[in-house]
């Protein structure tokens, strides 16, 4: 006699039943495993922007900047590296020095391990080193110094050790004139004369 199967229960019908669950196990686990990987791909491109954020987009060797006045230079800057980022206003220098001129004349040298200027302004901020000398022999040492390009002096609120000849003068905060004519040692002076050891007179 020829069995009689009910439709929900024949063995085709639940092979078909038993091949589809199979795929739909499949399809599911695909999309699982796609999901996952989203978020480290995510991840991995949030750290390559944050990266590239920490690449310069502007980068100059022997990089210069030249100031001048109806023709004549008021100063010129070189430093050995310029790194421009993106976002930032200043651009930031590597080893740098800044010679000063008056009509045309030098008179003056700033030297420090690094720096920000900013290219419109030409202000500049030096830090690490930095040491003033004028064509006199006068001396300005500390550790970091603001040049204000309009109104042409350098400032500061740290600690400055400025030399003229056999007098030392030992301070907090400064503003004086890039030629070192003009000079004002805020709070904390000290002053001392150098004894012979030192250079001064015998």
């Amino acid at each position: 006699m020829k069995k009689i199967y009910p439709i929900n229960d024949s063995p085709k019908y639940r092979l078909r039943y038993f091949l589809v669950v199979l795929m739909l196990a499949f399809v599911l686990a695909a999309c699982g495993d796609e999901s996952a990987s989203d978020p480290g791909t995510i991840v991995d491109t949030k750290a390559e922007k944050e990266k590239m954020h920490d690449q310069p987009i502007q980068q100059f060797f022997d990089y210069q900047l030249v100031e001048t006045a109806g023709g004549v230079r008021k100063w010129i800057m070189d430093s050995e590296l310029m790194n421009k980022y993106s976002g930032q206003r200043d651009a930031e220098l590597v080893t740098l020095k800044i010679d000063f001129y008056q009509d045309g004349s030098h008179f003056s040298t700033l030297t420090a391990d690094s720096g920000l200027v900013n290219i419109q302004t030409k202000d500049i901020f030096t830090w690490g080193n930095v040491v003033v000398i004028n064509d006199d022999g006068r001396k300005l040492e500390t550790e970091e110094l603001y040049f204000d390009n309009e109104k042409q002096i350098i400032h500061n609120d740290v600690f400055d050790r400025f030399s003229r000849e056999f007098d030392v003068v030992e301070g907090i905060g400064l503003e004086a004139t890039p030629d070192l004519q003009y000079i004002e040692i805020k709070q904390r002076v000290q002053a001392n004369v150098l004894d012979t050891e030192e250079g001064g007179p015998n």
